[in-house]
């Protein structure tokens, strides 16, 4: 969805959600291939929200949102509080438009990411095949 502006804020292009009553997933923008984003649904609409700003071209900007429905009870449902939710014993964690470390880290994502603990499994191992920070 566009490109992230100004070291990491999303000023031409963006997609946000709301969630009415509750804590909304962060702003993003840049390239999020294959991220999930998990949303409480409510009665009162969740409202889906792509900006593609003027300095945009059909070429740079687009959205491919696929929304699905999980029930209350699905041992798919995120856990509370959750904006994303890992399953499965191996993957990959990775931020808003990392973009395979072509992308740079969004301003303002203050959101969790959860994983869920298979069975038979009793611990995690995290390792980094890249983690760089840095300061314009």
């Amino acid at each position: 969805s566009g490109t992230a502006n100004r070291i990491g804020n999303c000023d031409t292009d963006s997609f946000t959600v709301t969630t009415p009553g509750g804590k909304a997933p962060p702003l993003i923008c840049g390239t999020n291939t294959g991220q999930h984003m998990y949303v409480p649904a409510s009665d009162q609409c969740n409202i889906l929200n792509g900006n593609i700003g003027s300095a945009s071209t059909a070429a740079t900007s687009a959205f491919t949102i696929k929304v699905t429905q999980i029930e209350c009870t699905s041992k798919r449902a995120a856990p509370s509080g959750c904006t994303q939710y890992f399953t499965g014993d191996s993957g990959t964690i990775e931020t808003y438009n990392y973009n395979s470390g072509n992308g740079v880290l969004l301003a303002n994502q203050d959101y969790s990411a959860c994983i869920r603990t298979e069975r038979t499994y009793c611990a995690i191992c995290y390792w980094s095949t890249s983690f760089k920070m840095s300061v314009p």
